[in-house]
Parts: C-alpha cells; structure tokens; sequence
C-alpha cells in the first residue's frame, strides 16, 4: 500500500507485489482504474491472482476511498492523475484496465499517450456511455445535493440495474455493502460525466491491443455499445462473460481472471 503526496493532497494506490517485478523481461506493469463512485478494492480478487507474476497497481481515483479530493471533477482530471501516478512510481509504459467509468479513463489516456499504454482492457465500459433517465432520477433522489456524507451502500436503483440475476445473493450483498467508497455527491458528480458521453472520435488514435469484456446480463452498457466500440478499434477483441451483469470482475473472479490472463499472455513485455 502505498499513499503518493501529489503537491498538498494524498492519492492511496494499491501497488503489489512487493517487491515489485523489475528485471529485464519483466511483464508490463497493470494499472487498473476503477468505476463510478468505487475504489481500489474491486480489484482486489484481480491482484490476488495476477500480481505475484506482475505488478498490478489500483489506485483511489481522486475523491474516492482513501484519497483527497482534488478539483472540480472531470475525464481529464481522472486521467491526469492515473497519469501523475505512473510518472511518480516511475512506470513510463503500462497494460491499463478499466471498469465503467474507468473504461473510459483507460481510453482518454490510451488517446492521450499512446506511446505509454502498451495494452488496453475494457470492462464494462464503450466509448459511448450514458445514464438511463430513471435511473439518474433515482440517484438525484437517493443522493441528494443536501447531503454530502460518505455513501454506506450501493444505492438501491444502481442495484438493482448492476448485478445479474444468476448472481448469488451472498454475493451481491457482500459487494453492494462496501463496493462504492466515495462521499455522495463524488458519486453523483461521476455518474454525470457518463451522461451522453461519446469519445468514439478519440479511439482513432487507440494503437494498443484491447480486449473488451462484457457481462451476459449487463443493463447498463450494451452489448450494441460494447461491439461498437470493438469496431472502432483495431484488431480489439471482446469477450463476454456468462451470468455476469455490470460488475464481472465481482459476479464471476475465476471466469474474468482466466479472460485477462489470456490477453496478458499475447502482449509482448
């Protein structure tokens, strides 16, 4: 566990093994961003199985878990500090994976840097998002501007709409208890930026394989959205995992673990 000083605020990053693989030939290190309103945490069965072998590094987005916030919220601001991150622990060329929101993240630096990203893995998460209107009045109502306190549980509405229904109850609980870790208008505030978002124009400048994973029983991004993506970049791939809805690395570890290994395993070091 490591907590950066970035000028006066803190950002918590997850950064395993430790030591961490340096020698020559060593795998890529892994970066993996989070969604909407999340921490670190949700990769935590990701590191677990991977980072023996390779440095998997999962940091609290600004705002969210254990780190400061920073300024007003944005793709951009999301993107600088993964970026700032890399450049603190001296990592000049990652494999970024990114859920949800952090897909997009993921895209807007592969766009940005494409000399730094040497592979790109998508979860859950286009180019193109959006926030079905129920939905966003329901968490209008469920976090209200009034109220800025620290979200306790996922909110029921995003509930309802994330998991699958082959998904064990136990599961679900255990994860909607302590999946989302940020005060309640972070959480609204990230959810705004997905809002009729398109960057369908930025993956012209995407030149790192991709693989794109996708849950069978997904509500929240498409299959349609998923696939359109995959077209607009080149050579991707996507993978879609059975049973799973909106949080595959959470409903089925073993199943979205052996997907990622596979694609680890064709990128060069």
């Amino acid at each position: 566990m490591r907590r950066l000083r970035i000028g006066p605020k803190i950002l918590r990053v997850r950064d395993e093994p430790e030591p961490s693989p340096s020698h020559a030939g060593a795998p890529t290190p892994l970066v993996c961003i989070h969604g909407a309103g999340m921490s670190g945490v949700v990769w935590m069965s990701l590191v677990r199985q991977i980072a023996p072998a390779r440095r998997i590094i999962a940091p609290d987005l600004p705002g969210h878990g254990q780190s400061d916030p920073w300024h007003e919220q944005s793709i951009d601001l999301y993107r600088d500090a993964v970026g700032t991150m890399c450049a603190q622990l001296k990592v000049p060329r990652v494999v970024l994976i990114g859920h949800s929101l952090g897909g997009i993240v993921a895209i807007r630096c592969a766009a940005s840097w494409p000399e730094r990203v040497a592979g790109l893995i998508l979860v859950a998460s286009s180019a193109t998002m959006d926030v079905p209107e129920e939905l966003w009045r329901s968490l209008s109502q469920e976090l209200p501007p009034g109220d800025d306190t620290e979200v306790q549980t996922m909110p029921p509405s995003l509930a309802a709409l994330s998991f699958s229904p082959a998904t064990h109850p136990d599961v679900r609980a255990r994860w909607q208890s302590v999946v989302m870790q940020a005060r309640r208008q972070v959480v609204l505030g990230d959810f705004a930026l997905c809002r009729q978002l398109n960057l369908l124009s930025q993956l012209e400048t995407v030149r790192a394989p991709t693989l794109i994973i996708g849950g069978s029983d997904d509500l929240l991004v498409s299959p349609q959205q998923l696939a359109q993506t995959q077209r607009a970049i080149h050579q991707a791939e996507r993978v879609q995992i059975s049973d799973a809805g909106h949080l595959p690395m959470l409903e089925q570890p073993a199943a979205f673990t052996a997907a990622v290994t596979k694609f680890l395993a064709t990128l060069p070091s």
